[in-house]
């Protein structure tokens, strides 16, 4: 079956510059992948880990970890790869083995190695490892046997992120256009020095970052700047005329470089999170593995090391698209990060009929944006109303509301909130 793979298109656009890349692909060779990588002028070397879990792959985590340490190639010590393709395998692997077998290929990586990976999120995934062959660097075909119960359960994000610390989530992609159902994609990137990792660092949970170059360290927009309608913010520009240099922000809208940009020359902090799609992920999970009570939001979303406070958090249109019990869990999830005093913008619409999806939204001035238009659906959930969010979040005050002022995008209203001092025992 054919599956669009934003990941490596993620991936492509970052080595299709260079002619020195070496490529780490954990499975066997296949004819398609070796001509389409060697055409980059890519070195390619192959682990044939699908056979090591064939033949292994039922063994306890402990002798997985012993016979894996003698099946892995043992590459000159000069070699450093820059990309490692692990497609499906680590559905296969329980966390101890993942663990183990990123201690050995450390050794070949540098400082922004990016690892691509494909997960199963439903009960039941193919027998054995699929086979992937790259057609172009858009769409890899997917070869898959008989589907079983896994052996090994679903790695949540954040737990393996744990196992290897010296990788972060630079994207988590699912429900793109063309995407097989039930399938996500991350992209990691190898960085052991913390202190490097500050521009790019979200919560556990980062998800859909679309047009990506990933190139010297530093996310760009692989695509053009949005040519949609401009708009006037009046909510924008309130805020940036109060807001500190000191300040720390939390952008939960579709992940954006260029908007990430614009937020570091008025903030000292930016950190990013694509509430939305982390809403949709959740969902599908539950929806595929058929659980019939499924949390609000996952574990991993807006999770945050304990001690970041925000100052100020722009949900854009993502809270359109939450259900009552999502809200509640949000505001509850976050409030653990704000203070008394800091600020929350979201944009609400009027009407029963709104965007089938969350928009894009690029910032080009201090009081204007630029935004992706979509079809419009009739709305799932109630609209939002100043009261009905204070209900499901009372430690959220409004402040300021800005509706048909001019310029502004019809149909929507811009509101700002304030996170209210803890109440007294």
């Amino acid at each position: 079956m054919l599956h669009r793979s934003p990941g490596l298109t993620a991936i492509y656009n970052e080595i299709k510059s260079s002619r020195r890349n070496r490529i780490l692909d954990l499975g066997s060779m296949v004819a398609g992948n070796f001509n389409f990588l060697a055409n980059l002028s890519c070195k390619v070397h192959f682990e044939n880990l699908d056979e090591f879990i064939d033949e292994h792959g039922k063994l306890s985590s402990g002798n997985q970890v012993y016979r894996l340490n003698k099946f892995l190639l043992q590459h000159d010590a000069s070699v450093k790869f820059d990309v490692i393709l692990a497609w499906d395998f680590l559905n296969y692997l329980p966390l101890e083995v993942v663990e183990a077998m990123f201690v050995r290929l450390n050794a070949w990586c540098q400082p922004n190695t990016l690892m691509h990976s494909i997960g199963y999120l439903g009960g039941k995934i193919p027998e054995h490892p699929a086979r992937f062959e790259i057609i172009d660097q858009y769409h890899v075909n997917i070869r898959a046997r008989n589907l079983q119960p896994r052996r090994v359960t679903v790695h949540q994000t954040a737990a393996l992120l744990k196992r290897i610390p010296d990788y972060y989530l630079h994207n988590h992609l699912m429900n793109e256009k063309g995407m097989v159902r039930g399938i996500n994609e991350h992209v990691m990137r190898f960085q052991p020095d913390n202190s490097r990792r500050k521009q790019f660092v979200s919560s556990t949970e980062i998800v859909s970052l679309k047009g990506v170059n990933l190139t010297n360290g530093t996310a760009r927009t692989a695509s053009k700047p949005l040519n949609g309608e401009k708009y006037r913010s009046p909510a924008i520009r309130e805020l940036l005329t109060s807001t500190s240099k000191k300040n720390t922000l939390l952008d939960l809208g579709s992940k954006s470089s260029h908007n990430l940009d614009f937020w570091r020359s008025y903030f000292h902090e930016v950190y990013t999170e694509d509430l939305a799609s982390s809403l949709r992920w959740q969902s599908n999970k539950y929806h595929f593995s058929e659980i019939n009570q499924p949390k609000p939001i996952s574990d991993e979303a807006l999770k945050f090391d304990k001690s970041l406070i925000f100052d100020t958090i722009i949900f854009w249109d993502a809270l359109n698209f939450c259900d009552r019990m999502q809200l509640t869990a949000i505001g509850e999830r976050l409030g653990h990060h704000c203070r008394a005093g800091t600020k929350i913008v979201l944009f609400s619409y009027l009407g029963e009929n709104i965007p089938e999806y969350p928009l894009k939204f690029e910032l080009i001035s201090d009081s204007h944006y630029r935004v992706t238009e979509s079809r419009k659906i009739r709305r799932e959930s109630v609209a939002l109303t100043t009261a009905g969010i204070m209900k499901l979040v009372p430690g959220w005050r409004i402040t300021s509301t800005h509706i048909f002022t001019q310029g502004m995008k019809p149909g929507v209203v811009e509101l700002i909130f304030e996170q209210m001092p803890a109440p007294t025992v």
